[in-house]
């Protein structure tokens, strides 16, 4: 790699390495290492990497879903569901997309064997090369652990375990016949780099695919699209990853009233609860928590507090004298934004050509290019 290659990698993963051969070691293949015997592959590292990947992970999830009650643990999820998420977090696509983002797999080191393969664009290349980058840096910190925890983070920014959304989002789209859902993160395509800005990491590496940034420079935004089928929605946020679970989310509630429509002739709306409840057990939403405060009014009178949490929806509040009527005041607060709230679509995004100063304007043909390529479904590594 090249100086500028290094400094690259080191500012995506936001860590200086003290010994640079750990960091070549951890790009290189073990088809180069068997041509050029002088030097290690990333194999070992990736061991490691695997390792210290799936303890962080989990440290994660439990500080995010656990506390501890009454000198108890109590668990937002279960075993079965933080299993699942875990395998999400760290699989083959969702490691693979992620040096697919920070734009790292042109720097392998790669035999010619591989080089005729394009093994480069793979998910398990990838996911190799994520996995050894962890392990190198823990060889070359001397597995200090804040710094790994920090890295961790930020190699998994794309993947945090609010992804777990994702996750349904694909099952139910599948379910319901609308196929694999297509993620399109927006991408405002400039003429001349002089205009890229270069203060952050995202624009940084979009320069990889062609001159861009990430945000839309009117509002200081940014957009994913997220297509269910012809189906368009759009999240905007100020980080790129709540955009996308911004278009997740309205994607899931999409997806949630499509099937209560085919499941359910009538809903009962007389008794919430129940109706909620009915819901989970034929797998339309996830298991509603219910959490019960009391408190007293001005004059001294008991009221309950009842708040109900689900899964892509969030959190809905009722207060009532009656514990048990506190309970179906917040389940039909849940229930008629389940079934009633409309979601709102997008229309189906158009590529973007953002000019800023002294750019010249794209010709026809390098717009039709552009829209060829912009509709190419992205993060494939895999084909």
């Amino acid at each position: 790699m090249t100086r500028n290659d290094i400094d690259f990698v080191q500012s995506g993963i936001q860590y200086q390495f003290n010994n640079l051969r750990l960091l070549d070691q951890a790009f290189t293949r073990k088809s180069y290492s068997a041509e050029h015997p002088e030097a290690q592959n990333n194999e070992v590292l990736e061991f490691y990497g695997d390792e210290i990947l799936d303890f962080f992970v989990t440290k994660k999830m439990y500080k995010k879903f656990s506390k501890i009650i009454n000198h108890e643990l109590v668990s937002e999820k279960n075993e079965g569901e933080l299993t699942k998420l875990k395998s999400i977090i760290v699989s083959k696509e969702s490691l693979s997309r992620c040096m697919h983002n920070f734009g790292f797999s042109k720097f392998l080191y790669l035999g010619k064997s591989d080089e005729e393969n394009n093994v480069q664009n793979s998910i398990s290349v990838n996911e190799d090369l994520f996995e050894a980058i962890v392990g190198a840096v823990a060889a070359d910190c001397d597995w200090d652990y804040n710094i790994l925890e920090k890295l961790c983070d930020t190699m998994l920014q794309f993947e945090t375990t609010n992804n777990y959304l994702t996750i349904l989002v694909a099952e139910k789209s599948q379910a319901l016949g609308f196929g694999e859902p297509e993620y399109i993160p927006m991408f405002y395509q400039l003429q001349d780099m002089r205009d890229l800005p270069s203060n952050n990491f995202y624009n940084q590496y979009l320069v990889v695919g062609g001159f861009g940034t990430p945000k839309n420079p009117k509002t200081g935004k940014y957009e994913y699209y997220i297509n269910i089928g012809g189906n368009y929605f759009l999240g905007i946020s100020d980080g790129i990853l709540q955009a996308k679970l911004d278009a997740d989310g309205q994607a899931y509630r999409f997806l949630c009233q499509e099937e209560i429509k085919r499941k359910f002739e009538k809903i009962d709306y007389d008794n919430p609860a129940s109706a909620l409840h009915e819901l989970f057990q034929k797998k339309v939403i996830m298991e509603v928590r219910y959490e019960f405060n009391e408190y007293h009014d001005e004059n001294g009178n008991p009221i309950w507090n009842c708040k109900a949490f689900l899964e892509g929806y969030g959190e809905f509040s009722a207060d009532n004298a009656s514990k048990k009527q506190v309970k179906q005041d917040a389940s039909l607060k849940l229930l008629r934004h389940i079934t009633e709230t409309k979601i709102k679509k997008a229309e189906k995004p158009k590529p973007i050509v953002h000019y800023l100063g002294e750019c010249q304007f794209w010709s026809d043909e390098q717009k039709a290019e552009a829209e060829k390529n912009f509709y190419k479904k992205p993060c494939n590594l895999g084909e």
